[in-house]
């Protein structure tokens, strides 16, 4: 087996993270109607069985930041496939509503935790001219598990106990990644941190050229013995010389919540239900699956060749143009002719989700696996992926409240969705730097 195809079957493995996230934070939507059937939801019941992966998503990063530094990568990894195993039968024999919610928010546990875990793994056993690529197999596998859940949901849409059938489909790729990570490597930038030398040159030896394996390991050991000279701690992140990474952490999440994703994705199923018969709106719903995979497919052959600022800004201009002609489709609903009108709101959608996937989607995770130091890496990245969960939640909670409003049928939102973006624009100018085609190690000296 060559080192590229062991490179790429880590990330196939690892990115399995993703598509348990995907999975299971979009299943419950194919999954409801059965629930509600069958267990009688009350609206609030229902709430907290849709809210729950999100709330135990929370605390995932809060249990990841100290044991991957302490544990590993890969041993956190497969702790978090074996509470996606539990969570997923869980909620699959519930036979109550406190069960089901128990078992989503193990769910929601471990996805908090890939999360964090997964972009930081992949991005230290990649080679620097391929890191992009790989952390964005993450996202490429969330939206995979997106789209995996909408197939579930059409072939049990219509069994018994379908809702059961569909959390059940879960548990194959829980079972998956645990079997897969049991068979990959430790990153070797976390043994070096342990003093185990001899490993770690070993697995970069089967990652790298005899050359490039060597230059990195004496790379990263001259690192750390310089960071044994200053003293560090998880607090160092909250340093002024950190001061740059911390606001990318905070920031691409922020942007990228509060770009309209969630919006997007929650007005398509109406706006096609609006346009179309039931049929056809199923498959344009399906339709959104299936772009957002082949955008981010699109996005990973840029990554590491135009860099992340480029891809930025281009994913903020075009987001923004989209979110602007679909709020003047809702703005002008009356006037409009209905063609135009229809090319605006399904134009405007699926161009969205493109310019969405080949850009905010894939690099807040890439970002925030690549911008901090070795000795806190684990801690700040979890730190990371909880302003992905936060800022998600503030969204969850903001857009039902706004959509209510005027602001949700003259399309306000939209345009203040859109006002974020291009704020966002003066954040891709002089927050974010370029890491594109910097070894991990390099990219630290810029703090020291």
């Amino acid at each position: 087996m060559n080192k590229n195809t062991i490179i790429y079957f880590i990330a196939a493995v690892a990115a399995t993270g993703g598509l348990l996230f995907g999975f299971d934070t979009g299943v419950i939507n194919v999954a409801l109607p059965s629930l509600r059937e069958q267990l009688q939801l009350t609206p609030s019941q229902e709430s907290m069985v849709v809210g729950a992966v999100l709330f135990g998503a929370m605390f995932g990063p809060f249990i990841s930041g100290f044991l991957t530094d302490k544990l590993g990568r890969k041993k956190i990894n497969i702790i978090a496939s074996l509470v996606f195993v539990v969570g997923s039968i869980l909620a699959a024999i519930a036979p109550d509503t406190n069960s089901l919610i128990a078992g989503r928010l193990l769910l929601g546990l471990a996805i908090g935790i890939v999360a964090a875990t997964v972009p930081l793994y992949l991005a230290e056993l990649s080679p620097k001219d391929k890191r992009g690529r790989m952390v964005t197999f993450f996202q490429l596998a969330i939206t995979l598990g997106i789209l995996l859940s909408y197939v579930v949901g059409y072939i049990f849409g219509e069994a018994e106990n379908a809702w059961r059938m569909m959390f059940w489909a879960g548990f194959v790729p829980a079972i998956i990644l645990f079997v897969g990570m049991l068979l990959v490597p430790e990153s070797p930038r976390w043994l070096l941190t342990k003093g185990r030398n001899e490993e770690a040159l070993k697995v970069l030896n089967q990652l790298r050229t005899p050359d490039e394996a060597v230059a990195e390991y004496n790379e990263t050991l001259k690192l750390l013995e310089e960071e044994k000279q200053n003293k560090s701690s998880w607090m160092e992140l909250f340093m002024p010389k950190l001061r740059i990474p911390l606001f990318i952490g905070i920031g691409i999440f922020a942007i990228q919540q509060f770009s309209g994703i969630n919006a997007i994705i929650y007005y398509s199923t109406d706006i096609f239900k609006s346009l179309f018969s039931d049929s056809q709106a199923t498959l344009a719903t399906v339709g959104v699956g299936i772009v957002n995979s082949l955008a981010t497919i699109l996005g990973m052959q840029f990554l590491d060749k135009w860099g992340r600022k480029p891809l930025l800004f281009t994913g903020l201009i075009g987001t923004a143009v989209c979110l602007g002609t679909v709020g003047l489709a809702f703005l002008f609903e009356s006037s409009l002719p209905a063609g135009l009108r229809q090319m605006m709101l399904v134009g405007g959608i699926y161009t969205y989700i493109i310019f969405f996937a080949i850009s905010l989607g894939p690099l807040g995770w890439l970002l925030i696996s690549e911008v901090y130091p070795l000795k806190i890496r684990g801690f700040a990245s979890s730190m990371g992926s909880f302003n992905h969960w936060f800022f998600d939640l503030m969204v969850a909670i903001s857009f039902p409240l706004m959509r209510a409003t005027s602001l949700g049928k003259n399309g306000g939102i939209f345009f203040i969705y859109m006002i974020v973006v291009l704020l966002g624009l003066f954040f891709a100018k002089f927050v974010v730097f370029e890491t594109k085609g910097l070894s991990l190690e390099d990219i630290e000296k810029k703090y020291n």
